[in-house]
């Protein structure tokens, strides 16, 4: 078969000193005297603002019992609830035998209903069945790192309790926003509030990496939802996730494409690098007893999109493989060429209840000196029109003794995206000869 171009492939497819001095110590003696938060001990802050915490249930219909467990907290004195998308899932999937409940601190147990949902930064609203509700204010204070949380929740479904911890700052190396939280967060406190002295919610407990360290989705995403909810009030979510990935990926992949990607360089060829801060990459090479010498460079993102407990998208995963022939011959090389080009590493989620089976168009591909065997495959998901996951895998055909193969995968994009980042993908590769 006769190589295409690469062209052709793919488009087929304040205080101050001196007088003030006094002023602003009486000011500030009288802030700390009468709100009662400056000076603030953690069993000051509990017990003042616990009547505002909740713990949510989504429980099974047929058996009357809890499901999955999480915290929230009321957000207004309508009885608005948050919390995070991902411990009410279960109910955006199966309605029908899923419903949410969530009890007061004085152990009634009360209705609620699913308001509106922000699947990329995991948090979700909910309208309660109560009035007059107490509420935590949302803050709109810029801490600096080193200020005290206080981390509250329902952790393993030991009752409400209240974790003091440190703030450290937004997270560099994510895709998604998130605050780094020096303080132990456990299952079951997932979507409870962490505040700081005066009660108001910097952040809305999301995840943890054990060892002390949590992360909380910014207060920001929970005041924008907020908004939204009183404009619009979705009756299919199913629609909106779709909708919400949808524009997320194309908001990603366009701010790379913008311009050229970072190269490095792989023995003889020049290789797509660190993309963005939000991917971390590795290295290795392995010189053994094998009759072949192999590196492989691999680039990812940290963090995928929960979509429910089978289902993760979101995903920018990439890696080159380089090989060198030591002692095989020209038949075996390439047979070991030709099976990790046929079978690539994704990890990718793989319920057939949510995906068609991948489609492959293989090909052979030249760009500038290099020419390339290549297979572009795509699933669509199901549930989610217009989305699909997307597996690239290339070979290198120049030379007999050696080869790079490369992998390239998203998750959850558009049929065009995925076309377009994979051309602007294989356009980055070069190949100087020896």
């Amino acid at each position: 078969m006769s190589p295409i171009n690469l062209n052709t492939y793919f488009n087929s497819s304040s205080c101050k000193f001196g007088k003030l001095i006094a002023y602003c110590f009486l000011s500030v003696c009288l802030h700390f005297c009468f709100s009662g938060v400056a000076s603030a001990t953690t069993e000051e802050v509990f017990k003042q603002y616990q009547n505002r915490l909740l713990q949510i249930r989504i429980v099974d219909k047929a058996t009357n019992s809890k499901s999955t467990i999480g915290s929230g907290f009321f957000v207004d004195n309508n009885g608005t609830i948050a919390t995070n998308y991902h411990v009410i899932s279960k109910h955006v999937f199966e309605p029908k035998q899923y419903r949410i409940e969530y009890v007061t601190q004085d152990g009634k147990v009360h209705k609620a209903q699913l308001l509106h949902i922000d699947v990329i930064h995991d948090l979700a609203l909910l309208e309660g069945d109560a009035i007059d509700t107490p509420f935590l204010a949302i803050s709109d204070t810029t801490l600096d790192k080193g200020v005290r949380i206080y981390t509250l929740g329902n952790p393993l479904d030991l009752g409400m309790t209240i974790v003091e911890g440190t703030y450290n700052g937004i997270t560099q190396d994510t895709m998604h926003e998130r605050i780094l939280l020096s303080s132990a967060l456990n299952p079951g406190m997932s979507g409870g509030p962490s505040v700081i002295a005066d009660g108001s919610v910097i952040g809305i407990n999301v995840a943890t990496a054990g060892n002390s360290i949590g992360f909380l989705v910014p207060q920001k995403f929970l005041t924008e939802l907020i908004n939204n909810v009183k404009t619009i009030r979705p009756d299919n979510f199913i629609d909106v996730i779709r909708e919400q990935l949808g524009a997320n990926q194309n908001k990603y992949l366009m701010e790379l494409m913008s311009q050229p990607f970072p190269t490095k360089q792989l023995s003889d060829y020049t290789v797509p690098a660190k993309l963005a801060d939000f991917l971390t990459c590795w290295g290795d090479s392995k010189n053994s007893n094998a009759p072949y010498r192999k590196s492989t460079d691999y680039c990812a993102t940290k963090n995928d999109i929960y979509i429910n407990s089978y289902l993760s998208t979101g995903t920018i995963r990439y890696n080159h493989i380089h090989f060198e022939d030591k002692d095989m011959g020209k038949f075996r090389f390439y047979k070991l060429i030709e099976s990790y080009f046929g079978s690539p590493s994704t990890s990718l989620s793989s319920s057939k209840e949510d995906f068609t089976e991948f489609n492959c168009k293989t090909d052979f591909v030249t760009h500038k000196s290099i020419t390339f065997k290549t297979a572009f495959c795509l699933r669509q998901y199901k549930k989610f029109e217009g989305l699909y996951d997307m597996v690239l895998t290339a070979a290198t055909l120049n030379e007999d003794h050696k080869s790079l193969v490369t992998t390239l995968v998203l998750a959850g994009v558009s049929y065009e995206n995925a076309a377009k980042f994979s051309k602007h993908y294989l356009g980055s590769f070069a190949w100087k000869r020896p």
